[in-house]
């Protein structure tokens, strides 16, 4: 007998190891549940382990064979006369039996061999035979039932629950290696039982996610200074980012908020900071010049917070990047936010964080996530960026919808739960 041990991560692919192995007529003595995975690994995922064996049957002698007809060193010799001697002998000729072959038939119809058939030819003035017994039952070999579908060579099998969690990634334009990256850790860290349920999978899956991402620490986390600009590429909203950046700051920090609009170039921008800031009763200044601002900053009062709203600059163009420069030098120890709109795609988002990332971004604040339902971009841009994630907006409203960042709720944006 033939004893051996399989370990697999479901019984249907350890039983299928143990036909491919020991054969159909393979015997299974035990079977129980095991963990799989490293020892050190807290989440070890349960497998099976079955022991089986079968009997050693010996080999038969290959047969030769020359166009259909048995070579004469493997004939059979003559069998004796029923008679005990008397009569001449019967000499069996071979041709090739109907056997069906139904796992060679299913893998490659063209390596079946040609059917054998036996035939009992009596020589002359020899006693007659029984007829021969009818032939036994063609037995069909039947495979394992297909309880999953596997996988083609080379890839590995990606249970349906996560396999639906990875084609909705796919469509939120989730980077491909990063859901590999998902993929491959699930199916090391989670259990079959946690695999199987859509739910529990959803879950497990985002809270890998959600540890990609660096949040501010505390609303006031950056406020080590009493000036905050807001910055951005044209329209990037940061002007109502600053409207609610001065409510929330005034309501929640108890600050005395004066904002600073230094937006005077751009149609119509002094006349929405003054609606803005008669709305929700602040001071206004306007600066023209670098030196207006440096001039309101040294003239500031003990508890005053200054939000500045600067011009939208074109990152592509070195003339506007050196007049931002020129107005945040007159600004040395400021809080800086730089506004990302979950509209834009995510290679711009990454060309604007580049240049305007020059001038010490402390943070980054996502707007427009009302706008779109695609939040791949933004994610991706938020796990690798290299700034933290601040508070996000949506709606032009300053009385509302400014949250501080959350990891959590932007991967539920990911599967279905959107901003309104």
């Amino acid at each position: 007998m033939t004893t051996k041990t399989y370990k697999s991560e479901t019984m249907i692919q350890a039983l299928q190891m143990v036909q491919a192995e020991l054969g159909v007529s393979a015997i299974v003595v035990s079977m129980r549940e095991v963990p799989m995975g490293p020892v050190w690994n807290p989440w070890q995922k349960k497998g099976v382990e079955i022991v089986a064996s079968a009997p050693d049957v010996a080999p038969l002698a290959p047969r030769e064979r020359d166009g259909g007809r048995a070579s004469a060193a493997s004939a059979p010799s003559p069998l004796p006369s029923p008679e005990g001697g008397g009569g001449k002998a019967v000499l069996f000729v071979e041709e090739r039996p109907e056997i069906e072959w139904a796992i060679m038939a299913e893998k490659d119809p063209s390596k079946l061999p040609p059917p054998i058939k036996l035939k009992l030819t009596p020589t002359p003035d020899a006693a007659p035979r029984q007829p021969a017994p009818a032939p036994a039952p063609v037995i069909r070999a039947e495979s394992a039932p297909k309880t999953a579908t596997k996988a083609p060579a080379g890839e590995k099998y990606i249970p349906p629950a996560l396999k639906k969690i990875q084609e909705q990634l796919i469509q939120q334009g989730v980077e491909s290696s990063l859901i590999q990256n998902l993929l491959d850790l699930a199916l090391e860290t989670l259990s079959p039982t946690t695999l199987a349920d859509a739910e529990s999978c959803k879950r497990s899956i985002m809270q890998l996610m959600e540890t990609g991402l660096r949040v501010q620490k505390g609303a006031g986390a950056f406020l080590t200074t009493n000036v905050v600009c807001v910055i951005g590429a044209s329209g990037s909203g940061k002007t109502s980012m600053t409207a609610k950046l001065a409510l929330f700051f005034s309501q929640n920090l108890r600050k005395n908020v004066t904002w600073v609009c230094a937006d005077t170039v751009r149609t119509g921008a002094v006349a929405e900071a003054r609606s803005y800031a008669d709305a929700l009763g602040l001071s206004l200044k306007l600066v023209y010049t670098p030196a207006d601002l440096r001039q309101i900053v040294d003239k500031a009062a003990d508890g005053e917070l200054f939000l500045v709203d600067t011009p939208g600059y074109n990152p592509c163009s070195e003339s506007q990047m050196g007049e931002l420069g020129a107005l945040l030098s007159e600004m040395p120890k400021r809080c800086t936010y730089l506004t990302a709109p979950a509209t834009t795609k995510e290679t711009d988002l990454f060309q604007v964080s580049a240049a305007l990332g020059l001038f010490n971004v402390d943070a980054v604040v996502i707007t427009k996530l009302d706008e779109t339902r695609t939040f791949g971009s933004i994610y991706n841009f938020a796990r690798k960026g290299a700034f933290p994630l601040s508070f996000a907006s949506t709606g032009r409203d300053a009385a509302r919808h400014l949250e501080v960042a959350d990891p959590a709720r932007l991967v539920e944006a990911l599967f279905g739960k959107v901003w309104m």
